[in-house]
């Protein structure tokens, strides 16, 4: 039911009122998904459980949220400190041609040239654009970086697990 999978969306930082609802700081990069939330994971400690949204509203920055499950501010203040969860596939679609990082992470990199290059290892987001981290196949431990610009990333294949790449000139011989 529950995985290691799961995309965290949020922290509970206190209960509001007095009739079971949390504030939640979201760590989405879409807080206005708030109102598209039904089921959500709550960890609390170590423990997960399925929680069903009942109302979701933004409230300045942070999201309100009452749980069908919580019906008094005492039981809200057993959720402080609690992460909230989903499930991969209830992830706010992305603009074509956009990807969320650990759909890119594993995938064979390729030349314009068809030379493999090796397997992108990790994404680090910095400045104005995220930077591409490569594990090169044929030298033992090594890693390039190249950033996620249309100029450089010329094609991602999510069903074939691959992209093609032009390398900036002499990338590979820093």
């Amino acid at each position: 039911m529950f995985s290691d999978r799961d995309i965290l969306i949020g922290k509970v930082l206190a209960p509001h009122g007095i009739a079971g609802q949390v504030r939640v700081f979201p760590y989405s990069d879409y807080p206005e998904r708030v109102v598209y939330l039904n089921d959500v994971i709550l960890q609390v400690d170590k423990e997960k459980r399925k929680m069903t949204v009942e109302k979701a509203t933004r409230h300045g920055h942070n999201w309100l949220l009452k749980f069908s499950e919580v019906e008094s501010r005492e039981e809200a203040e057993k959720l402080r400190d609690g992460l909230v969860f989903i499930t991969r596939e209830e992830r706010m679609p992305l603009p074509e041609g956009s990807y969320y990082h650990d759909q890119l992470i594993g995938l064979d990199i390729y030349t314009e040239e068809g030379q493999y290059l090796g397997k992108l290892s990790n994404v680090i987001t910095r400045g104005g654009h995220d930077q591409l981290i490569i594990k090169l196949d044929d030298r033992a431990g090594k890693e390039t970086m190249i950033p996620a610009v249309k100029e450089f990333i010329r094609q991602v294949d999510l069903e074939e697990g691959k992209a093609v790449v032009n390398l900036p000139e002499g990338l590979l011989d820093l």
